[in-house]
């Protein structure tokens, strides 16, 4: 399983112990991406100096958590601003990888939400599962790179949140998509977390993936400038690395996008019941290996991306969100194990 931390009391409070506590494992995640970023310090320190701002603008409290992230692991600020604007940096280098990433998945039947996250090897062994009692009494449990304060995840409010890396031509400058995710699951309704995905659309290139334990959900694809919201199909949304709304769809797509999204529809036809799907056909979707390198749940295989190493599915995750428990896998390994917020 994946180391398990547990974060109370103010922002400062929370962000201070994460930095200290995982400080070796945050020295990874940022060698890492600095080595695959292909700019130079002083690159990646203006575009931090710009995120740090956009991000004290968006919500102080989140900036005042990555501030003391960064005291706590006795690195400068602007580096850990740098990791939870990655994507974003990413996609603004000159190199922008180009790998097989995620599959997700919302059953509003069964209001089961999952996804698989696939990138680098290396990162597998510091994803870390995060539990955070907010001082409102809020709970938020998600898994996530260390120095990062948002990613894929639940809270006791019964909302999660998936997220699929997108490509897009255009520089990106606004609110970071990690952030985002963390933000609205710190939204303690359905109808708060999905204002805040709508309010703050701009300067991002990703698909996220919001959805309630009554069953309502929010997709939306960020493309720069433009937000293009889906709707489920048959109680279903699907999602993988390629644009689905037609206005995007002609733009660049991830290796194996459209062979993941394809088998993912056909196991769902295949084994959803009245009920939708149950947890086992989603074990055994996030699991799915039957189209080799272009499968859901892909082993490590070298990637074309020079320096990022070797790509497959890092872990998986289920989301019971009307119970409240949810199961998360390694990707090493074929168990899951079942967790409560």
């Amino acid at each position: 399983m994946f180391k398990e931390i547990e974060l109370s009391g103010s922002a400062q409070e929370r962000g201070f112990e994460h930095g200290k506590t995982l400080r070796t494992s945050i020295e990874h995640v940022l060698n890492y991406y600095l080595s695959i970023f292909g700019l130079r310090e002083q690159q990646v320190f203006l575009q931090a100096k710009h995120f740090r701002q956009v991000i004290r603008n968006f919500s102080p409290s989140i900036a005042d958590e990555v501030e003391h992230i960064a005291e706590g692991a006795s690195v400068d600020p602007l580096f850990i601003y740098a990791l939870n604007a990655r994507s974003e940096i990413l996609n603004n280098s000159v190199l922008g990888p180009s790998v097989s990433e995620c599959t997700a998945l919302f059953c509003q039947r069964s209001g089961l939400l999952m996804q698989n996250w696939d990138w680098s090897e290396a990162l597998e062994p510091l994803v870390v599962l995060m539990r955070m009692n907010l001082e409102n009494g809020h709970k938020i449990c998600q898994l996530t790179e260390p120095g990062i304060v948002g990613k894929i995840g639940l809270n006791n409010a019964g909302i999660g949140v998936c997220l699929n890396i997108l490509k897009t031509a255009q520089v990106l400058k606004g609110v970071p998509v990690h952030i985002l995710l963390r933000r609205a699951l710190e939204s303690q309704s359905f109808v708060a977390s999905r204002q805040v995905l709508q309010r703050n659309s701009e300067g991002k290139a990703s698909h996220l993936l919001l959805a309630a334990a009554g069953g309502a959900c929010h997709s939306v694809e960020f493309c720069g400038p433009r937000a293009c919201e889906l709707s489920p199909h048959n109680d279903l949304l699907i999602h993988t690395n390629h644009y689905l709304d037609e206005t995007a769809a002609g733009l660049d797509a991830f290796p194996s996008t459209h062979e993941r999204f394809a088998r993912a529809g056909s196991l769902c036809e295949q084994s959803r019941g009245n009920d939708g799907l149950s947890v086992e056909a989603a074990q055994a979707l996030l699991l799915d290996r039957t189209e080799g390198e272009l499968s859901i749940n892909r082993a490590y295989s070298p990637s074309l991306t020079p320096g990022f190493g070797r790509v497959g599915t890092v872990f998986s995750i289920i989301m019971d969100l009307r119970q409240g428990v949810f199961w998360v896998r390694p990707g090493s390994s074929e168990v899951f194990t079942q967790l409560a917020v």
